[in-house]
């Protein structure tokens, strides 16, 4: 298929060891190490190695025009250098980035961050970089929020996007699903069973305040924030069958959108709010639908197989991902283009189910849960179906992972 970024040449960059004071030897090493993974995952830079163009790096200084011009004769487009230090209680992470072509400095910054805060001050910068030579947002400092069984309870916990980190973000000490995140990843939705009945919650991370959002008999379920951030879509049994429906913040404004006889559910808001990506069985088995916020103008999007559910609306609004059923009876993740007019599966073949898509904020990068490995794990992938890394590895089921967008 025709990518995106199809014919793109990654950046040629180099990174020059890292100063500071002999003592913060190993956090520099840390930090380094952060940031050339979080670029080599980006995708946009080639990193070269100083030694592989003879180079002899001196970590006390920023790199001075000698360096440069050696470097630019070797195709390098720019060098990346840091000084690691502490300040009050804390670190300072002094950045810079240089364009060899002139020596001209293009990034300079101070990053500051607590004594526990080593790892983001990488990724930060790793963010800075992505923005600075794309024009596009990084996803370095992106978390991903997900269910895991690890403490005998399904419950919420929250990693960075390289698996690094993981929290314990609920006691409920019973069953969660659906975790969501708010699009300024301030919040999280999710479903739990802590008081009996699976009810839908909003939980603040800043505040750690937890509010009911719909409590109706039978299941509320699937939650998913609209762009702007003040209402909800999310599937209710309440009617008998499950139907989709809008939800202020609030909890006021209670709005039904889908009216069917069979079940209606997983909605994914468009990135503009103005559709609605949703799983019904309407026509025989389950498929992808979309229709307007409001309810109107349903059309099917799926034809190809006969079970495609968990759609997932790219940030960019081009692709919307989805679990499929291939010819094996195994569940994959695929994608179609949001007009309808391209399919394509993104995970290969193979004796295990890959379901609950969820996509980065560039776009281009996806995480989903996998059986391959015996217990479910998270991994993450790119839309061509390159790039496929492992991110949970515990012995507990980890599942319907959520990414952040911010």
């Amino acid at each position: 298929m025709e990518m995106e970024r199809s014919g793109f040449r990654k950046i040629p960059l180099m990174i020059m060891p890292f100063g500071g004071a002999p003592e913060h030897k190993e956090e520099m090493v840390i930090v380094e190490n952060v940031l050339r993974s979080d670029l080599k995952r980006s995708h946009v830079f080639e990193l070269i190695e100083t030694r592989d163009i003879g180079i002899s790096a001196d970590n006390t200084m920023a790199p001075g025009s000698s360096v440069m011009v050696k470097a630019a004769k070797a195709g390098v487009l720019a060098l990346v250098w840091a000084k690691l230090g502490t300040q009050n209680d804390g670190w300072v992470l002094e950045s810079y980035a240089y364009e060899t072509a002139k020596g001209d400095q293009v990034v300079g910054v101070k990053i500051f961050g607590g004594k526990k805060k080593l790892r983001n001050l990488a990724h930060r910068f790793s963010d800075k970089l992505t923005l600075h030579f794309t024009g596009e947002k990084g996803v370095a400092q992106s978390k991903v929020t997900y269910i895991s069984d690890l403490s005998g309870e399904k419950e919420v916990y929250i990693m960075d996007y390289d698996g690094a980190n993981k929290m314990r973000f609920t006691r409920d000490r019973s069953i969660a699903i659906s975790p969501r995140w708010s699009n300024d990843a301030s919040k999280i939705a999710y479903t739990s069973y802590r008081k009996g009945n699976p009810d839908l919650y909003v939980l603040d991370l800043k505040t750690g305040e937890r509010k009911t959002l719909a409590s109706f008999s039978g299941l509320n379920f699937s939650p998913s924030w609209s762009p702007l951030g003040n209402q909800l879509a999310f599937a209710t049994t309440k009617d008998g069958n499950a139907e989709i429906y809008l939800i202020n913040l609030d909890g006021t404004g209670l709005k039904r959108l889908t009216f069917n006889s069979s079940d209606d559910l997983s909605p994914s808001w468009s990135p503009s709010g103005k559709q609605i990506a949703f799983t019904s069985d309407r026509g025989g088995g389950p498929q992808i639908y979309v229709m307007d916020a409001d309810g109107s103008n349903v059309h099917r999007l799926t034809f190809d197989g006969n079970y495609n559910t968990s759609p997932a609306w790219s940030p960019k609004g081009d692709w919307i991902a989805y679990a499929c059923r291939n010819k094996e009876r195994r569940l994959k993740i695929c994608a179609d283009r949001s007009d309808g007019s391209q399919s394509i599966a993104i995970t290969e073949s193979g004796r295990w189910d890959d379901e609950s898509p969820s996509w980065a904020l560039n776009g281009r990068e996806l995480i989903f849960t996998s059986s391959r490995f015996g217990k479910n794990q998270i991994l993450s992938i790119h839309l061509d179906g390159t790039h496929l890394r492992r991110l949970t590895s515990n012995p507990a089921n980890n599942t319907s992972p959520s990414w952040s967008l911010r």
